[in-house]
């Protein structure tokens, strides 16, 4: 390692895979999830589709294709240099953006987003950073998990006003090129300060593998990984599935989009601090009581939704969505670091992602049938809260770390 990246007594290194991790999380969830919506109403103006036909063409052949993939990217990131495969990841997403500026038909656009997104988004964006983080650290892994997640909110904040302006001004295909050089910028980054670990630790050898990685018959065999793997996925869904009908339910209540929006904004400005205490509550409690921390936090939000709430009440519900969501991302890290170790973490995490998509995918869906079907959302907000308390009863069968 060369000395002028060496870890000091004053510094540790590891806290520049924390700084490279948030960039990676802002330009991955700010660059693509947070954009979905965004790009539906130009593209759908430009092929003639209804947006439930480009997102069906894109988040969700996104979704899918990411979910397959992500196995695979595990088990590579756990065998191989994980700095390789990011630089990978990268250049395959920015791909990604600058082949959207040519497309002339809607099927192109699922090529697109099922090849270069999917794949340069699972090798370049969460996965690939928790992972990175998890390489560097131990004791205060839920700290730095959180920390490094940040950059989700900073790429949710930043980039859907940014891409919208340039769609208003200069077009669609022009704010994918503005994507593609925002993503291809970070490759300068990674390849001169992404480290894949410790000095003195087991590192990749002349061909780029390590000793990391494991028989996924033994991983699927663990009970720890499915009582993790429901757990979260219910967290999850429960949080996507509010979310995205926040703003629907505000304006059926008769409160204006742009108040309804507000409620958005609070969810992601205490998502930050969930990230930082509840991550930090996992380094102090441990990941397994700490999971229990937003899981009771989405509980709370859905009995406040209840009975259609004043607008303060559903501010105060959107506090907590954040609170939990936020907390969720590094507790899960925490939780896949304890129970599986650092060599494991990218192929296990991998592993567990396809676990989670039926119900991310389908909750919101449901939430939103529910309020057609009965005028009200109470019932779709009491299954989550069902699902909730059936997840309480599964964290005790995950087996105490000392």
């Amino acid at each position: 390692m060369d000395s002028s990246i060496k870890t000091t007594e004053r510094f540790y290194y590891g806290w520049v895979i924390v700084a490279l991790a948030m960039m990676m999380h802002a330009l991955t969830t700010g660059g693509t999830n947070a954009l979905y919506g965004v790009f539906a109403l130009p593209l759908s103006d430009a092929f003639g589709l209804s947006r439930a036909a480009i997102l069906a063409a894109t988040a969700s052949v996104a979704m899918i294709c990411s979910g397959l993939f992500s196995p695979f990217a595990g088990l590579w990131l756990s065998r191989y240099s994980p700095k390789k495969l990011i630089l990978l990841g990268c250049t395959l997403l920015s791909g990604g953006f600058f082949a959207m500026t040519f497309v002339t038909e809607w099927w192109q656009m699922s090529i697109i987003y099922g090849l270069c997104w999917s794949t340069g988004n699972t090798m370049f964006g969460a996965l690939a950073a928790n992972t990175s983080v998890s390489n560097w650290f131990e004791a205060e892994r839920g700290k730095a998990l959180g920390v490094a997640s940040i950059g989700m909110s900073v790429g949710s904040f930043s980039f859907p006003p940014m891409i919208t302006w340039v769609i208003i001004n200069h077009g669609w295909r022009s704010a994918y090129a503005v994507l593609g050089c925002l993503t291809i910028a970070a490759i300068p980054f990674i390849a001169r300060w992404y480290r894949d670990r410790p000095e003195g630790e087991a590192d990749s050898d002349s061909d780029g593998h390590t000793q990391g990685g494991s028989n996924w018959a033994d991983i699927l065999r663990r009970r720890d990984f499915w009582v993790i793997g429901i757990c979260i996925s219910i967290c999850f869904a429960g949080f996507n599935g509010v979310t995205i009908n926040l703003i629907p339910m505000a304006v059926d209540q008769g409160i204006s989009p742009t108040a309804g929006a507000w409620l958005l904004s609070v969810t992601a400005t205490f998502s930050v601090m969930g990230k930082i205490i509840i991550g930090m509550s996992a380094d102090k409690l441990g990941p397994r009581k700490a999971l229990m921390i937003p899981l009771s936090m989405l509980i709370i939000a859905c009995l406040l939704l209840l009975n259609s709430p004043a607008y303060p009440v559903m501010m105060l519900a959107s506090a907590f969505i954040g609170l939990s969501t936020g907390g969720a991302i590094p507790v899960w890290g925490a939780l896949i670091g304890t129970y599986f170790g650092q060599r494991r973490f990218a192929q296990v995490m991998g592993a567990m992602n396809p676990l989670l998509v039926p119900l991310i995918v389908a909750c919101a869906p449901f939430v939103s049938w529910v309020n057609e079907t009965t005028g009200s959302y109470d019932m779709a907000l009491l299954t989550i809260v069902g699902f909730i308390a059936m997840s309480f009863t599964l964290i005790p069968l995950l087996r105490p770390v000392r």
